[in-house]
C-alpha cells in the first residue's frame, strides 16, 4: 500500500492509486484494469522524469509524455488511450485541489483519423466457416471447450465478458437461447450493466454442440460464489486469460489446413497455452465480434437487430464493425440497382 502524502504532495503513483480506487465503485473490473494499464506508462515515466508531486507537473511536460507515447512503437488508438486517462487522473485531480484547473486544458489527446479508430483484427467469415465445418466433422474435436466457445462466440457476437458471465443455467436448450445476465456481486458484470442484459437465439446445430459440451466436456465446477459456469475449467470460472487462450488456440487454422507461416504443427510453440497468442492468424475473443457481427450485418440482419443481440449502439457498430468489402456489397447490390436504373424499364 503506497503511504498518503499531503494533497499538494501527492505523487504520480499516489494518486493512480486513489483515482482507481474511487474508478472501482462505478466501473468494471476490466475497465478499471484498463485504465491501470495505461496510467502505469505515465506513473513510470513521471518517476523516470524525477517528478515527485502531481503539483509539479506542467504543460511542458505533459507535451513530452506525448512525445515519449509517440515515439514508441504503439498504434495512435493506444496513444490516445494514454492521453485520455492521463486527463482522467488530472480531472480528479483538480476535483481534490491536487492540480491547478487549467492543467486540464493543457492535455492534448490526439485526434484519430476514420481509418485509425477502426480495426481490421477480426475473424474473416471465410474463416470461421472453415473453422466450424472442421470441428462440427471432427470427431475428436467435437464439442470441445474450444468448439463450444466459438460457436457461441461466433453466433451471439457477445463480448469476452458476457461469455464468461455465462452460467449453465443461462443456456436454455429447448429454447435455443442464451441470457446474458448483469452479476457484479458474483465477479461477472456485463459492460453495460443492466442495460446490457439479454436474451439471444442461436441455430439447433449450436445447442447440439453445447449439449455435447455439457455432457461429455464441461468440468463440473463451481465458481468462488458457488455458481455453475457454462464454460467452466478444472478451477471454476475461466479467468480472462484462459478465455483469450481458448480463442486463440481454436482458431489456428493449422487445425484444418496447412499452416499458411510455413510451420509444422506438431512442432510449432504457437500450439502451447502460453504462445498461442503469437500466432499471426490466431484471433482473439474480440476479434470473433468483430467477425460475428460483420457476418450478421452481410447476412441481411437489421442493423438495429444487430445492434440488440450484440448489445451495441447503432452507430457504434456502423463504425467500428460494420466492414464488409466495398466490392463484395456492389456485387450483391449490382443487378437490383442495374434493373433499377434501366433506362428501358417503364419508358
Amino acid at each position: 500500500m503506497v503511504p498518503v502524502s499531503g494533497p499538494r504532495d501527492l505523487s504520480p503513483r499516489e494518486a493512480r492509486e486513489r483515482f482507481l480506487a474511487r474508478r472501482k465503485r462505478n466501473s468494471t473490473e476490466r475497465t478499471v484494469r484498463s485504465y491501470s494499464n495505461r496510467l502505469n506508462v505515465f506513473v513510470h515515466w513521471c518517476e523516470s522524469e524525477n517528478i515527485e508531486s502531481m503539483s509539479e507537473l506542467t504543460g511542458w511536460h505533459l507535451d513530452e509524455f506525448l512525445a515519449f507515447r509517440s515515439a514508441q512503437d504503439v498504434a495512435p488508438a493506444t496513444i490516445k488511450g494514454s492521453m485520455t486517462a492521463v486527463r482522467q487522473l488530472l480531472k480528479y485531480c483538480v476535483r481534490i485541489e491536487v492540480v491547478d484547473e487549467d492543467l486540464l486544458d493543457k492535455v492534448e489527446v490526439p485526434k484519430l483519423t476514420k481509418d485509425q479508430q477502426t480495426s481490421d483484427d477480426k475473424l474473416e467469415t471465410d474463416e470461421a466457416k472453415s473453422l466450424l465445418e472442421f470441428y462440427r466433422s471432427s470427431t475428436q474435436y467435437y464439442g470441445t471447450a474450444w468448439h463450444a466457445l466459438l460457436e457461441v462466440a461466433w453466433h451471439t457476437g457477445a463480448r469476452m465478458g458476457g461469455l464468461r458471465s455465462l452460467d449453465l443455467s443461462d443456456f436454455d436448450a429447448s429454447e435455443q437461447t442464451f441470457q446474458f445476465v448483469h452479476r457484479p456481486d458474483s465477479g461477472t458484470p456485463l459492460k453495460n450493466k443492466t442495460d446490457g442484459e439479454r436474451i439471444v437465439g442461436v441455430p439447433k446445430t449450436v445447442v447440439d454442440v453445447l449439449n455435447t459440451y455439457i455432457a461429455r466436456e464441461r468440468s463440473d465446477k463451481r465458481d468462488d460464489s458457488g455458481r455453475e459456469p457454462l464454460f467452466a475449467a478444472r478451477q471454476g470460472r475461466p479467468s480472462d486469460t484462459t478465455f483469450r487462450c481458448w480463442s486463440y488456440l481454436a482458431t489456428q487454422p493449422c487445425l484444418y489446413r496447412a499452416c499458411p507461416h510455413g510451420r509444422d504443427r506438431h512442432s510449432c510453440s504457437y500450439t502451447n497455452r502460453n504462445k498461442s497468442s503469437q500466432c499471426p492468424s490466431s484471433r482473439s475473443p474480440h476479434a470473433i465480434r468483430t467477425g460475428s457481427i460483420t457476418w450478421q450485418l452481410d447476412r441481411g440482419i437489421p442493423i438495429e437487430l444487430v445492434a440488440e443481440r450484440v448489445n451495441a449502439a447503432p452507430a457504434t457498430i456502423r463504425r467500428y464493425y460494420d466492414k464488409a468489402d466495398e466490392l463484395e456489397r456492389f456485387r450483391e447490390r449490382r443487378q437490383e440497382i442495374a434493373l433499377e436504373l434501366d433506362i428501358e424499364e417503364g419508358a
